[in-house]
């Protein structure tokens, strides 16, 4: 009994050191890749873990800007990803997958409107099970899949071509996630809609927002 005991701990033991390599801020390196980890600093961001690539092309820090409206194209790109990723993990992989709040910050070289790199991978600190103990390699894999199969909109808003984008994975079914690109690509090839950044006034809003608790808390 002993034992058992014994190896439940060492168990334990090892699994909290492996997640820790891989959540604690810093440097994380692969056999192929180094990634950057971080956490978010301010407001909602502070919930999330960041995961960069050290060799990106372009490392240079962006603020993401805030945006009024998700268009078509980035539903589009979301239903990509959810095909990319029923590629890439197996059945059960994605089952533990469809439950954790993640995606990829992506940037593009401006004038070539080409996908330049995955600035990073993000997931909610708190459902941190399944992204956190991906391995830095396999973490790389998926990020050149995604490099070499994610297809850009031919039409795409200024804001996306000249600032850094979020795109949530949203896991559907893989056949519901065909279906659901093609709608996308069909609202997006017949209108023209306008996505305006919006960063200036939401932090305003929450300027205004912060001062009003810390007279009133």
């Amino acid at each position: 009994m002993k034992k058992i005991t014994l190896l439940f701990i060492a168990l334990f033991v090892v699994n909290t050191l492996f997640s820790q390599i891989l959540y604690e801020e810093g440097i994380v390196k692969g056999k192929n890749v180094t990634y950057r980890v971080s956490r978010g600093k301010e407001r909602f961001k502070k919930l999330f873990t960041y995961i960069q690539n050290v060799n990106n092309p372009d490392t240079t820090y962006k603020e993401v800007p805030e945006r009024d409206v998700i268009p078509a194209q980035m539903l589009d790109l979301e239903a990509q990803l959810s095909v990319i990723l029923h590629d890439f993990f197996s059945a059960e992989e994605l089952k533990e997958c469809r439950s954790v709040i993640a995606g990829i910050t992506l940037r593009l070289d401006a004038p070539k409107r080409k996908l330049l790199q995955v600035t990073n991978f993000f997931y909610l600190s708190a459902t941190n099970s399944f992204w956190g103990n991906l391995s830095p390699d396999r973490l790389y894999e998926l990020e050149q899949l995604i490099m070499k199969k994610l297809e850009l909109p031919y039409k795409l808003q200024e804001t996306y071509i000249k600032d850094d984008f979020y795109v949530f994975f949203d896991i559907k079914d893989i056949e519901e996630a065909k279906k659901y690109r093609k709608r996308a690509m069909k609202t997006w090839k017949n209108e023209d809609i306008e996505v305006r950044d919006i960063t200036e006034e939401w932090n305003e809003r929450w300027l205004k927002k912060k001062k009003y608790k810390e007279v009133f808390m």
